[in-house]
């Protein structure tokens, strides 16, 4: 399974061509369902190079931008590590495949940019969350969604405990042990005695020495943890024995940690199917308030402040382009199909696909995005208000971006 971080997002976005292919399909994981993935990666392949044709392109053109997407029909190994989806990102200098625990409506799309507004659930922070599983001997990072979850190999996070200690320096009780025994080998008894008194330590000191041990243990993951999604704002929930999690709860740095809501039992013992519903089920209402906070935000704006929200598709295509939007929110599986003329500054809204049109949808998201906003993309009955399209603003449309605080 490969991990879709949002830099790799960033990367795509960010990337225009002349072609631009996108393609997405939901896969099957069981090996009796596999020429299922096959056969349905083939269609998509036979719709983009109908869409080429249609373009115009030579068919030498077509097969040389589609080779690679080709071969992988001939890779068996690529198949047997499917999760729910494929998407697949190809222009004539480059092809991108990522195998992702999100199953994908089955779409074709040929633009100058690439659609990937499919891809948001797995970045957006109203549909994401971590899971820190944590026990002695092993600690595995995940991030997850409501339909799957996956390990975040990426993050250079301490397997155990051993590995952890070793990366911190000798406590300053041990060094002392050290210095007092070093001086044990003198004549003077008395002296011998008092270094024992005080480098050696009490009973209780020595007790304690485990918990601390898991301390600095939970602190250098906490460390790693931090390094990877410090800059986020998406809940983290703890999986673990009921003894380790407060100690890893004193000291954590991450702000967005979920209290008290855990996942309890060594995470071991739980297959991943198991550990994801059980993280789910604490996650999700932490999730849903999020949004839900959004939302209403959303219609206070819209029926207070009308300068600062909209749902007026002509208004937010602009403002989403030139940095304006604040938080967008694009309904999932649907399509806006038209164009957006940045010179005039207007938009062209048509019922289906015409030859150069885009999803503007897609094109809102990207853009917002890009320029730092908020996007959620929310199944069609999730919307503000059941509307095709919302947003709202960080300043008045008759306010420079300049002029705001």
């Amino acid at each position: 399974m490969d991990l879709f971080t949002r830099d790799e997002l960033r990367r795509l976005a960010e990337l225009q061509d002349d072609l631009c292919i996108s393609v997405y399909m939901p896969t099957h994981r069981f090996r009796s369902d596999w020429s299922q993935n096959t056969t349905r990666f083939k269609n998509l392949l036979r719709d983009v190079r109908d869409q080429l044709r249609d373009q115009g392109r030579r068919e030498s053109e077509i097969d040389a931008v589609l080779e690679e997407a080709r071969q992988l029909l001939d890779r068996p190994g690529f198949w047997r590590g499917l999760s729910e989806g494929l998407a697949a990102f190809i222009t004539p200098q480059s092809s991108d495949f990522y195998r992702l625990p999100l199953p994908f409506d089955e779409v074709a799309i040929v633009e100058d940019r690439f659609h990937l507004k499919p891809l948001f659930p797995l970045i957006a922070t109203n549909r994401r969350f971590y899971l820190l599983a944590l026990s002695q001997n092993d600690v595995r990072l995940y991030q997850g969604t409501h339909q799957a979850i996956s390990e975040v190999e990426a993050a250079e996070i301490p397997s155990d405990i051993v590995t952890a200690v070793q990366q911190y320096e000798e406590p300053p009780e041990q060094g002392l042990q050290s210095h007092t025994q070093r001086q044990a080998s003198t004549p003077d008894g008395a002296q011998e005695s008092n270094q024992m008194q005080h480098g050696h330590g009490s009973s209780e000191d020595q007790s304690r020495e485990p918990k601390d041990q898991i301390k600095r243990f939970f602190r250098r993951i906490n460390d790693s943890v931090v390094d990877y999604i410090g800059g986020e704002e998406v809940p983290l929930v703890l999986a673990g024995v009921s003894e380790y999690l407060p100690v890893y709860e004193a000291v954590n740095s991450y702000s967005h940690l979920v209290d008290h809501d855990i996942v309890s039992g060594n995470p071991e013992h739980l297959e991943l199917s198991e550990l994801h519903e059980k993280a789910w089920s604490v996650v999700e209402s932490v999730l849903t308030e999020r949004q839900q906070e959004e939302l209403e935000r959303f219609e206070d704006l819209y029926f207070q402040n009308e300068e600062l929200a909209s749902d007026d598709f002509h208004e937010i295509i602009p403002a989403c382009a030139y940095g304006r939007v604040e938080a967008l929110f694009v309904p999932m599986g649907q399509y806006r199909w038209g164009r957006f003329d940045p010179d005039t500054n207007t938009v062209e809204v048509h019922e289906s696909q015409q030859p150069g049109d885009g999803d503007l949808l897609n094109y809102a998201a990207l853009q917002s995005y890009l320029n730092a906003a908020t996007v959620h993309v929310l199944q069609p009955q999730d919307m503000p208000g059941g509307r095709d399209v919302a947003a709202t603003f960080r300043y008045p449309a008759d306010v420079k971006a300049t002029e705001t605080g």
